[in-house]
């Protein structure tokens, strides 16, 4: 046993002289184990420093009482320091609406690494072996997961290493018993209101039926996907470096267009460790959220999507942004202008200078044949002057607006031009809209109506210039 868990630690590199680490302990028979056997490879791993860390989650009463007694007096008989926390474990999940198991993992965790920063402890370690790592396979399978998910409990993560990973459950019984060791027994572990015990004990030996070696199959298989995971997330760390514009503790920012040159597998590897990134864990992230966020890449409007835990996926201007501020509702723009012709008007929400003059004739044949294509200046537009009087309205869009296109037979909503034109969604409410007998003349800076075109019958033409205010 000692050997095995030597070389496990020499593979995955989990420790270097001079390291200090928290155990994690339950008093169960596998961190019991990883504490004895940390204690043997001190000296041969040239580790500085061991520290034992025990939380009671008040699950079991008197028993979880007495779990942290048994773990101290192991600390003590090997002369190490013992830090244990007691947790109302039950009480977390309830407030924050989450089932005994994932409320426990949260608050153990925490507690390792609060207790490891207290301590000085550059390493923590912790007693899973290759019986929760299948066991956590099926469990992920069960509930859907991907490559990710399906890589069971890594041997490293951070700073928390697994020396038992390669470990089953069996060989450490065998080995607590030749130390003459008595671990606390947890007889929820044999409850079936938890997803994990059921998985233990009725689905793996059901497996087992159909292969009597369906646990190292399956720890194989883990194995094999945690080597394509970990070359994914070598390929995605590579990309994200490469598409990522600015980044801090509270949001991330990608560029779009790289993110959609990207591979399938690695654009959606990517955005989840960007989620990462911010949420600071992959907590009720599902499929959909990551398929969601990549279909609205291609997107020209603005958008965003609400994530889990108050995360949010906002695109615009070519760019994606992770974060966790929520984001601003864009400003309401409203103006309306009374307009004489001839004459000017400044229309300050839209940075212009809108100017009419009356031609006697069109300023260049194409006009006087019925031109059916937007002019080459779309900051111009030449109109038919009895078409559209000398009192005009420029104005914001209203919902409903409709008018001609120039070159259309029938009608189109001025909101579907806008998205067919690829007009950012922010600006749309500035762009200015001139009306004339309750007529939309003219889209500014986009398109004139159908039906005050300049033809061969047009006797005067309206030239109308926007031009940029200084």
């Amino acid at each position: 046993m000692k050997t095995q868990v030597l070389q496990t630690i020499k593979e995955y590199k989990m420790f270097n002289p001079g390291d200090s680490v928290l155990i994690g302990v339950s008093g169960g028979a596998d961190s019991t184990a990883l504490l004895h056997l940390l204690y043997e490879l001190k000296s041969e791993l040239g580790l500085s420093t061991l520290y034992v860390a025990h939380l009671n989650h008040m699950l079991r009463k008197e028993d979880a009482d007495l779990d942290q007694k048994y773990v101290e007096g192991l600390a003590k008989n090997l002369g190490l320091l013992c830090l244990a926390e007691v947790v109302d474990v039950a009480a977390y999940a309830t407030k924050n609406k989450l089932c005994l198991e994932d409320a426990g993992r949260r608050l153990r965790y925490e507690f390792y690494r609060q207790t490891a920063k207290k301590v000085g402890a550059n390493k923590i370690a912790l007693g899973h072996t290759a019986d929760d790592s299948v066991e956590t396979f099926l469990m992920r399978l069960l509930r859907g997961a991907g490559l990710r998910g399906l890589t069971g409990i890594p041997p490293v993560r951070g700073n928390i290493n697994r020396p038992l990973i390669k470990a089953w459950r069996k060989e450490i019984d065998q080995h607590i018993a030749h130390l003459k060791l008595v671990p606390r027994i947890d007889h929820t572990n044999y409850e079936s209101k938890y997803l994990r015990n059921r998985v233990r004990l009725k689905l793996i030996p059901q497996l087992k039926i159909y292969n009597l070696n369906i646990k190292e199959i399956l720890l194989q298989t883990v194995m094999l996907l945690t080597e394509d995971y970990l070359y994914m997330e070598a390929k995605t760390r590579e990309a994200l470096s490469e598409i990522t514009i600015k980044e801090n503790d509270n949001s991330i920012e990608l560029h779009a267009d790289k993110l959609r040159a990207l591979e399938a597998p690695i654009e959606g590897h990517l955005l989840r460790t960007a989620i990462e990134k911010v949420k600071g864990n992959l907590s009720e992230l599902a499929f959909s959220h990551v398929h969601d966020i990549a279909k609205n890449l291609d997107s020209t409007e603005k958008w965003e999507l609400h994530l889990p835990d108050g995360i949010f996926a906002v695109g615009h201007k070519n760019t994606l942004t992770i974060t966790k501020t929520k984001p601003e509702e864009p400003e309401k723009v409203s103006f309306y202008y009374n307009f004489s012709i001839p004459g000017q008007i400044k229309i300050k929400e839209a940075g212009i200078l809108l100017v009419a003059e009356i031609l006697p004739e069109p300023p260049c044949p194409e006009l006087g044949r019925g031109a059916n294509h937007p002019p080459t200046d779309p900051a111009v537009a030449h109109l038919d002057f009895e078409e559209v009087g000398r009192e005009l309205i420029v104005r914001s869009r209203k919902d409903g607006d409709r008018f001609y296109p120039l070159g259309m037979k029938g009608t189109k909503k001025v909101q579907d031009f806008f998205i067919d034109q690829k007009v950012p969604q922010e600006e749309r409410d500035r762009v200015p809209i001139v009306e004339s007998a309750g007529r939309l003349i003219w889209i500014v800076g986009q398109r004139i109506d159908e039906r005050v075109k300049v033809d061969k019958k047009t006797k005067k033409v309206l030239k109308l210039t926007a031009q940029k205010l200084i």
